[in-house]
Parts: C-alpha cells; structure tokens; sequence
C-alpha cells in the first residue's frame, strides 16, 4: 500500500486558495514606464508539474495587461485572515480548462514553494452581498474529509445572516437535523467563493414545489481542513 503523501504549509495553503478562487494582488517587476506595478488577479487552478494557474491580471479599472515571460511577480493574498506573501516567475500564457467543456485565457506562473505571512488581520472577513444569486453546494462534512468527493446537493442561496443561512433546494436533504455539512457559495464569474461548516437545523417544503434547508452554527472554513477536497476542487478539470 502507498505511503500516504505529505503536503507542506505552502501546497495546503495554494490548494486552499485555488479552491476558493481568492484574489491575488501581483506586482510586477522591471516596472513599464507608464505602465501600473499593482494588478489583481484571482487564482484560476494548479497544474502539475508546479504551474499555478492564474486570470489574466488587470488593471484596477479592468483593463487587462500583458506580462511577458520571464518576468518576476510579487503576489499577495489573504486567506482565513491571514495575510500571504510570495515570489514567483510567469512561465507562459496559456488556455486553462475551468470544466470539461471551457477554457479560457490564464497565466502560468511557478508554483512558489515557500509562502510568508506578514500579519493576520484584525478586521472581519469580507463578506459578499447575500443579495445577489449564488450558488449553494453542500457536502456531507464527514464524508468529504474521507475523500468522498460528490456533493449531496446542489442549490441556490435564499438568505444569508452571520449565524445561518437558507439554500433552496429542488429535492429535500435525506438526513436528519444535527447533520454537519460543508456549504461552499460562489458565483461562475470568477469572484471568491466561500467555505463555511454548518450544522442542519431543518429541510422544510415551501409549497411550490421546492425545499428550504436552513443552516446554523457558521464557522468559516480553515486551510487544512478538508485537505482532500480542496485538492480535488483545485485540480485541473478533465
């Protein structure tokens, strides 16, 4: 049988922010003329061997810009309140594959193999608008942590406070409240999702043909864990 691997704190935390598609502030060196040092960026995937797959970097007003090989970037990414640092090189520009059927434009860069942490943040995580529509899907807690990777349903976000939140559902959920589960909410434009640990407090029929499931006890969650899911939502799709 094989020997388990071994991640470092560096590979669990670039799993983690691919995952969670977390924004990536670069800063380019030589500096063009002219030209803007500070972009942002968002981590699109992995790719082996020791490719980290980035969007296009853009400008604060959206513009995209080109960042020749060979150049060096500085980047920088918060992550569970936790501020990141790291150096890396842009290998090429590329097609990545987000689904089996997408691709799109994105930048290939080294996978740095050493992360700094400057600081953790005193300020509450950012929190995006409830209003607008996410995506809602929910895994068995356990099962996730032991490699089983399928969601037990996917839904869309009704409502959402700092202690719970509501998905609505097209089937119910066959499982009893007290079930704990891993709810991830995002959006298909590219925006940070976010991973939150719930507990099941009710699956109720709202009357015109859908469920409401109603989480309570949100904790977000940490890198490192849920180690395999993470790993498997950050790989390339095939």
């Amino acid at each position: 049988m094989a020997e388990p691997q071994t991640k470092s704190f560096a590979e669990v935390t670039l799993i983690e922010a691919v995952a969670r598609h977390a924004r990536v502030d670069l800063i380019l060196s030589p500096v063009v003329p002219d030209g803007e040092r500070r972009l942002i960026s968002h981590f699109l995937g992995l790719e082996a061997p020791s490719r980290l797959i980035l969007a296009p970097p853009k400008k604060a007003d959206g513009q995209k810009v080109f960042v020749p090989v060979g150049w060096d970037l500085g980047m920088s990414f918060d992550l569970a309140n936790i501020w990141f640092q790291a150096t890396t090189t842009v290998l090429e520009h590329c097609m990545f594959r987000q689904s089996a059927f997408h691709r799109v434009d994105a930048l290939a860069v080294e996978q740095p193999i050493q992360l700094l942490s400057t600081n953790r943040r005193s300020a509450p995580r950012r929190r995006v608008d409830p209003a607008r529509p996410f995506t809602a899907i929910i895994w068995s807690a356990e099962r996730a942590i032991d490699a089983n990777l399928s969601p037990i349903q996917v839904g869309m976000l009704q409502d959402w406070s700092a202690t719970g939140l509501g998905v609505r559902l097209r089937h119910p959920l066959d499982v009893a409240p007290g079930y704990r589960a891993i709810i991830c909410l995002e959006r298909v434009t590219g925006e940070e999702s976010v991973f939150l640990w719930g507990v099941l407090r009710h699956c109720t029929a709202t009357g015109d043909g859908y469920w409401l499931a109603g989480f309570a006890d949100l904790t977000d969650m940490r890198p490192g864990e849920a180690v395999d899911l993470m790993s498997f939502l950050a790989a390339p799709a095939e």
